[in-house]
């Protein structure tokens, strides 16, 4: 967040930086924020101190307006990703990306269908085999409603000749006690989620072709026999409208 000493135009934050995370801890968001808040104290890019807040609910609708009412502050930042853009257009919502400052985008991720270790479905064949015999019986989890977590349950459900039930959560972190709770029988990660691999089993990635290790033992939707199952989504990061030009891109 800050230029180059000498540069007429430096620019640097002259309080604490607040960094919102519109969803729970420990889902993929706020790893990611911690992540970069973490590796900007170790190079010392940034004075102040930079405080990780989670603001979850709505679809990550409640973290949005709380930074849209952050107006004309360059101490603010939003953790933004496909899920809220996809959220904003489905819920239409009150506040939309042409309403914040996009800051630009990080990396690119995709998504697991995965099951609790030790689950009664031993692969994708066994779970979609018992949503055939009892349609909305096998329940699937995923991280808000109307964002990427969806829109992949809605592939299967729409790909695979069997009705899922769909229950959505306020982060991934909500979904993953849910599933090793025993409260869903199946839910959707994503890549950086980082989701410890010994509790759960990746039935199949939503990738388009075979991740690498310790992944690369998981088949692709295509690999197994459903090749419009395919779906990579975006990481970035926004601030609130009239975020001081100076700010924007240090």
């Amino acid at each position: 967040m800050a230029m180059a000493s000498g540069s007429a135009s430096a620019w640097e934050p002259e309080r604490n930086v607040e960094f919102v995370v519109p969803y729970s801890a420990g889902g993929g968001s706020d790893i990611n924020a911690r992540m970069l808040v973490e590796a900007i104290r170790e190079t010392g890019a940034v004075d102040e101190t930079i405080l990780v807040n989670n603001r979850p609910g709505g679809s990550g609708a409640i973290g949005n307006s709380y930074i849209f009412n952050k107006k004309d502050d360059g101490h603010a930042l939003l953790t933004f990703n496909a899920g809220q853009m996809m959220s904003m257009a489905v819920n239409d919502a009150a506040v939309q990306l042409d309403d914040l400052t996009p800051l630009g985008t990080l990396a690119l991720d995709t998504l697991f269908l995965a099951v609790k270790a030790g689950s009664e479905f031993d692969d994708l064949d066994d779970l979609v085999e018992q949503a055939k015999q009892d349609p909305r019986s096998v329940t699937i989890g995923g991280s808000s409603r109307g964002g990427e977590d969806h829109l992949a349950f809605a592939m299967i459900n729409s790909n695979v000749d069997a009705e899922f039930q769909y229950v959505p959560f306020n982060g991934t972190g909500e979904v993953t006690s849910a599933l090793l709770g025993g409260h869903i029988d199946a839910a959707v990660f994503k890549l950086g989620s980082r989701v410890d691999p010994s509790t759960v089993d990746f039935l199949a990635t939503f990738a388009e072709d075979r991740l690498d290790a310790p992944y690369d033992g998981v088949p692709t939707f295509n690999e197994l026999g459903y090749s419009d199952i395919n779906l990579m989504i975006f990481r970035g990061y926004a601030g609130p409208p009239n975020m001081p030009e100076e700010g924007r891109s240090q």
